[in-house]
């Protein structure tokens, strides 16, 4: 009897002993691989990375936009019933010359341009029925004008954003990208309401794209400024 106590005392024991050894041994097992664990955890880099790019990327449009406003115009039309719209145009060369959608001010409307927040004459220089492009030019000088941008430098996925004047005179800017591009217009993933028509487009270094048309669904595409400079004679 007290053989096999001392037995069962003994295989105890061994089986404690045994426990501790394996227990010690996953330890130092897994504390030699902390370090590489450690170490392949990207997400606090990649997060790091993607608020810098998005950073940089709204300093980008911020610059481009406070560089850039001035060019735009607003403009206010009465239609031949009474009713009164708005919307934007561009200004194109710097002795006067600036471009809107035709059809926001058709013939028949009688039409006040504003620049800077004054109001200044104009005179209908051209319209062009076919690109949607009327060719003011404005009773000014020293007007503020952007650089064209190259056509053959236009790829999908180009960043755009408009800078228009909203009917209180304030300044408006949204931004998206370019999701199809024909020889007739530049359509973009831009929502906007109808106060944006004719609100010049810019890439992000601030040159000239061409001038907004929005649809009824709120949809916006960009009649390019190849069609702007042809109207023009530039």
């Amino acid at each position: 009897m007290i053989k096999r106590l001392f037995k069962l005392v003994a295989f105890t024991a061994i089986l404690l002993a045994a426990g501790v050894l394996g227990g010690m041994a996953a330890f130092h097992q897994c504390a030699g691989l902390m370090p590489f664990y450690q170490d392949s955890i990207p997400f606090p880099a990649q997060t790091a990375e993607k608020q810098e790019v998005i950073i940089q990327e709204n300093k980008a449009l911020k610059d481009a936009f406070a560089k850039v406003k001035d060019a735009a115009i607003a403009i206010k039309i009465t239609d031949a019933k009474g009713k009164v719209v708005f919307g934007s145009g561009v200004a194109i060369t710097s002795d006067g010359l600036a471009a809107v959608p035709n059809d926001l001010y058709p013939p028949s409307g009688a039409a006040e341009i504003f620049s800077g927040g004054e109001k200044i004459g104009f005179e209908v220089v051209k319209r062009d029925k076919e690109s949607n492009v009327a060719i003011l030019k404005l009773q000014t000088a020293g007007l503020f004008t952007a650089g064209f941008y190259q056509a053959e430098n236009l790829k999908l996925g180009e960043r755009i954003f408009l800078a228009g004047i909203l009917p209180g005179g304030e300044f408006f800017v949204n931004e998206g990208i370019a999701r199809v591009i024909s020889e007739n217009e530049i359509i973009t993933n831009i929502r906007e309401t109808a106060e944006a028509i004719g609100a010049p487009a810019f890439d992000i270094e601030g040159n000239i794209l061409g001038i907004a048309q929005v649809d009824k669904a709120g949809q916006v595409s960009v009649i390019p400024i190849w069609k702007i400079k042809e109207a023009s004679g530039l």
